[in-house]
Order: C-alpha cells, then sequence, then structure tokens
C-alpha cells in the first residue's frame, strides 16, 4: 500500500507593500479615531502624547495632553519646568519618570538643539527618555521617515498576521515584526502607516475577543486560517495582583490639608502624600499613630475611617483607608493646600474627593 502523504496547506503567499499598505490605509481613512495629537504635526505635540499614551488608556490623556500643552507649549517650555511643576502638569497619568524623562529630553533640545527637536532618526534616537518606539512615532508622523513605531498593538497584529511563535519582547521575534514592517511600510505614508497598524490592534485586532469580520487584512492572516488568534501573541503570564492594605491620617485645616513630601526610592517620588507608612505597606489600624510617630516624628491621635478608596500601581491592587485625626506635633510633616498646584497623589486626591465629596477640583 503506498504511503499516505501528509495533508499540506498551502502556505500564504508573502504579501508585499502593494498588498498589504493600500488595504490598512484605506480601512484608517474610513475608521480613524478623530483624536486630538493627529490634528497636528508638531514634534513636540507628538513626542508629548506618545509618552503619556504609553500605558495609559486613550480617554485619560486627552485632559493632561490639552492641558499639559496649554502650559508648556515648547521643550523649552517643559525644560525649564520645576519638579512640583512636573509632577502637577502630569497628574492623574501615573508612572511619573516618564515625565522626568520627558523633561531630561526637553533640556537636551533645548540645550543642544536651539529648542527645536532635531528631524534625523538617529539624532531623535540620542535624547534622553526615546526609545525605539516613540523614536519611530516621532520621525515618522512628525518627519515623514520609513521609520517602524512598533508598540503592544504593533506587536499583536503582526504576531497574529505572521503566526509568530514566541514572546514579542524576545530579541529574535522584535527583529522579526522589524523585519516585516519595514517591507510593508508605505514610505510616502509612513506616519498614517503606523498610526493605522496601532489603530487596527487598539480597535480590532484587540487581546481578547477580536474582531476578524471587521479586519481589512483578515483574508492573509494566518493566524485566523489556523485558529490561533486566541492563543497569539505568546507572552508570559503576568504577575500574580497583590493585594495591600494601606492606611492615612486625613488631618484638614484652613491650611488644607497634612502631609509630607515622597522620599526618592519610592513610588511617585517628589510628590505629597497623606500621611502614613506609604502606599505599598499593609498597616493595621491599631498601628498607624506608632507608623507616623516612627516616620515622621508626628505625635497624631487617629481616629475612625471616614473614607475608602481603591488605587492600582502595577501589580498591586490597594485598599486605602483615611482615617479622621487630630494633630498634635507636626514633627517632618507640613500643611498643604489643596489646589491643583500642589502635586498631591492620585490615591490622595481620591481620599479628598471621596472625603469631602468634590468633583476632582481640590482648589479650595
Amino acid at each position: 500500500m503506498p504511503k499516505r502523504q501528509e495533508q499540506r496547506h498551502p502556505e500564504p503567499r508573502r504579501q508585499k507593500p502593494a498588498d498589504f499598505a493600500p488595504r490598512l490605509l484605506a480601512w484608517f481613512a474610513a475608521n480613524r479615531r478623530d483624536l486630538p495629537w493627529r490634528r497636528t504635526r508638531d514634534p513636540w505635540a507628538i513626542w508629548v502624547s506618545e509618552v503619556m499614551l504609553q500605558q495609559t488608556r486613550v480617554e485619560a490623556v486627552r485632559e493632561p495632553y490639552r492641558r499639559f500643552l496649554q502650559q508648556f507649549p515648547t521643550p523649552s517650555a517643559f525644560a525649564a519646568a520645576s519638579d512640583d511643576e512636573l509632577l502637577s502638569a502630569w497628574r492623574g497619568l501615573g508612572y511619573y519618570r516618564r515625565a522626568r524623562l520627558l523633561r531630561d529630553g526637553a533640556r537636551k533640545v533645548a540645550s543642544d538643539h536651539g529648542g527645536a527637536i532635531p528631524r534625523s532618526v538617529e539624532a531623535l534616537g540620542e535624547l534622553p527618555g526615546i526609545g525605539a518606539y516613540t523614536r519611530g512615532a516621532v520621525a515618522s508622523i512628525a518627519f515623514g521617515h520609513a521609520e517602524p513605531a512598533i508598540d503592544g498593538n504593533v506587536e499583536r497584529v503582526l504576531a497574529r498576521h505572521r503566526a509568530l511563535r514566541g514572546d514579542p519582547k524576545n530579541g529574535a521575534v522584535q527583529r522579526e515584526i522589524r523585519k516585516v514592517v519595514l517591507g510593508w511600510i508605505d514610505a510616502q505614508r509612513a506616519g498614517d502607516f503606523n498610526q493605522a497598524v496601532m489603530e487596527l490592534g487598539a480597535t480590532v485586532c484587540t487581546p481578547t475577543s477580536p474582531a476578524c469580520d471587521r479586519c481589512p487584512i483578515a483574508e492573509d492572516c494566518r493566524a485566523r486560517r489556523e485558529g490561533l488568534t486566541a492563543v497569539l501573541p505568546e507572552r508570559k503570564a503576568p504577575r500574580a495582583a497583590v493585594l495591600v492594605t494601606a492606611r492615612v491620617a486625613l488631618i484638614l485645616g484652613p491650611r488644607g490639608a497634612v502631609g509630607g513630601r515622597i522620599p526618592e526610592g519610592e513610588p511617585n517620588h517628589g510628590q505629597i502624600e497623606l500621611p502614613g507608612a506609604g502606599i505599598l505597606q499593609d498597616t493595621a489600624e491599631h498601628e498607624l499613630a506608632e507608623v507616623l510617630r516612627q516616620r515622621f516624628a508626628a505625635r497624631i491621635q487617629v481616629g475612625g475611617t471616614v473614607a475608602n478608596v481603591r488605587h492600582a500601581i502595577t501589580h498591586h491592587r490597594i485598599t486605602l483607608h483615611a482615617h479622621s485625626a487630630s494633630l498634635q506635633a507636626l514633627g517632618q510633616l507640613a500643611w498643604f493646600p489643596l489646589d491643583d498646584q500642589t502635586p498631591w497623589t492620585t490615591p490622595s486626591r481620591k481620599v479628598f474627593r471621596a472625603a469631602l465629596g468634590t468633583s476632582g477640583d481640590l482648589r479650595a
């Protein structure tokens, strides 16, 4: 009996730029979201938006983006910002290290480039805080360079379309994704091409339940053809959530609220927080007064709970209990006003809103 031959599915033909880019760009023209940073080719505005959008939802960026550019319309303006001005301008976005790196980059632009963001891909890559993704986004959108801008959305689209195995953060997989994008990018519309792939990943080729029936490149998507959309891209399992019960003292008065400056090395360093053991430290109710004495040399009488809020930092899921308190000795603490210029932490602002019933505007 002749040996049965293994049935093989034909390999999809290798797509060329003429096959891939026009479909994607036509879809983007008809379906692109109207986002404020897409209405400009100002490299500073684009740079700011790309940094803000890292690990942050689009809707959470709209208002801080508008507010930030109104306050700092140029790199030179931000280069001169104080730490408190930086923290206040970045409020609500978290991951404040991004803002510090952006200021480092702005200072380099001001000192070495006369305040004008350099046009070359190489010079952009030499600015502090600009990695491969941000370099590609600014270079392509603002200056038209055919430089890939590969974020998590792009990784997901390409991993599925080409059925790429392995974690996209792995160097070999990253190089393959970059190679594919370089082969498909429309050199005449590089910025639109990069944004189109990102938009596809954000709105259609989503992490779960991708809408393949609405995808302009579904016809030759290998993951769809081979039933792999649910398993690609292959990523490491996320870290297990760590539950934290933190406590703070809420002391209010005519001068605002009592708080302390977060020291270097702790999350959100440089900001002002309500006094406690630290946002990532479990604290029992009966321990709070002693913690405040040891940490701040403050004498505070702690009362009952007046507000409970939730907050997340990376993989930590925090329940924060705010206790009414009366002050006997400030120690290393101080009074800070409840206004938008004081860099209160987001958890502290959540406590103020919950305890005071404000809408989020802390101006007295």
